[in-house]
């Protein structure tokens, strides 16, 4: 049989979820995702992988920073940016890679400049 999903569950459903988990955390067992999670991000075969995705992050937030610093909605940064609002809220959200002359651009567009640390 299938598993439903989710966003399917009824409210008893969703409830008895909730309170399954309130009764695992009580007890102190710890989620297999959480535990799965804690495994994979600190195994040193992972470092370089998971070092590479908190620059990621890392710069994602800088991004995000960089635009409220300069008080611009993604709107007005992607007009500035000759792009579309959906394009920037993807970039913040590490959903789009971005080459070095976009960064650049959306640097200049909030008045900063790119550098290398």
């Amino acid at each position: 049989m299938k598993k439903k999903r989710q966003e399917d569950w009824t409210e008893e459903e969703i409830a008895a979820d909730i309170a399954a988990i309130a009764a695992r955390d009580a007890a102190g067992i710890p989620d297999e995702d959480e535990v799965a999670r804690d495994a994979y991000f600190t195994d040193p075969a992972n470092a370089e992988e998971v070092n590479a995705m908190f620059e990621r992050f890392r710069l994602r937030e800088e991004l995000y920073k960089a635009r409220r610093e300069a008080k611009l909605t993604q709107k007005e940064l992607a007009r500035r940016m000759g792009t579309s609002q959906t394009y920037i809220a993807a970039v913040e959200h590490g959903k789009k890679n971005i080459t070095f002359s976009t960064l650049a651009r959306y640097a200049r567009a909030c008045g900063k400049k790119v550098a290398l640390i």
